[in-house]
């Protein structure tokens, strides 16, 4: 726990993978023994986050994160060093002398994250640094070629990570006017009971579930050149689609969900194991419905 420690730094990074990532390049530059990384193992941009800093509300979630994603208690009983709970704490145990470093990209998933983390600081008085990966991406001159910036740590390379790492690696200061800004915007978004969050404009907003039905539609709708004899796709190749297409950090839990809710109205039809995605395929419910 950081408090027990001496570090410099404290790193808030909100997925395993991402930790690891950032512990590699924070080693390779040399920096690794003055900065501890705390991981979230969540996906804010999924799931209630009403009051999630109490008990209450951490089992609200978790309740609700059983029901929609068969792997959620396996993953968080296995780390149960980064779940919800565990973290609030770490969080607000930071010892004041210590630098804290959020990372973040341009997605509901992380910017949901930081607000929260924000609210758990709201009486820390020291400034709170912010690395967005995705504004760093940016301003490095890192996209050569056309397209849309990264929006989530695991699309920049290796080589572009870690010289992001190495010339920001000690964040930059966030205004105390946008900290606060952060802080009433969890609120706002804590209390509208929504279950999906997407990036939209800049900032997170919450949205009925549904939102994403028709990205899924779209994608079968598009992916005709790859059904089979019998007129489906797999549904792996769907949520791939969905995933480039909306380019929204939701999960594949979340998609998986409202794939088989679509199946469940008569939008879709499937055929195959219904596990894993890799293990059915989909096509367009016939008739459809109105």
């Amino acid at each position: 726990m950081p408090q027990e420690n001496n570090f410099q730094y404290v790193h808030i990074v909100f997925s395993l993978s991402d930790a690891g990532s950032l512990k590699v390049a924070l080693s390779t530059i040399g920096v690794r023994e003055l900065c501890e990384v705390l991981a979230f193992n969540e996906l804010f941009s999924v799931g209630p986050i009403s009051s999630i800093d109490t008990a209450t509300g951490q089992q609200n979630r978790h309740l609700w994160m059983m029901e929609h994603d068969k792997d959620y208690s396996f993953y968080q009983h296995n780390n149960q060093e980064h779940t919800l709970a565990n973290m609030v704490q770490a969080v607000r145990s930071i010892p004041g002398h210590t630098t804290i470093v959020i990372w973040c990209a341009d997605n509901a998933h992380d910017q949901t994250g930081l607000r929260f983390v924000l609210h758990l600081l709201r009486e820390r008085k020291e400034r709170v640094h912010i690395a967005n990966v995705t504004e760093l991406y940016h301003t490095a001159g890192l996209n050569r070629t056309e397209g849309n910036l990264p929006y989530y740590r695991g699309a920049i390379g290796q080589e572009q990570f870690l010289s992001i790492v190495k010339n920001h690696y000690q964040g930059l200061p966030l205004d105390n006017g946008l900290r606060s800004m952060y802080e009433a915007e969890w609120l706002r978004l804590s209390e509208d009971h929504h279950v999906l969050r997407l990036w939209e404009e800049s900032t997170v907003i919450g949205r009925e579930e549904t939102a994403l039905d028709e990205v899924i539609l779209r994608a079968v709708r598009e992916l005709e050149q790859e059904q089979d004899e019998h007129g489906y796709i797999n549904a792996a190749s769907v949520f791939i689609r969905v995933f480039k297409s909306s380019l929204q950090f939701v999960g594949e839990a979340f998609v998986t969900y409202r794939i088989w809710m679509l199946v469940n109205q008569g939008d879709l039809a499937f055929r195959g194991l219904p596990w894993a995605l890799h293990q059915f395929s989909l096509r367009l419910g016939l008739p459809q419905r109105l």
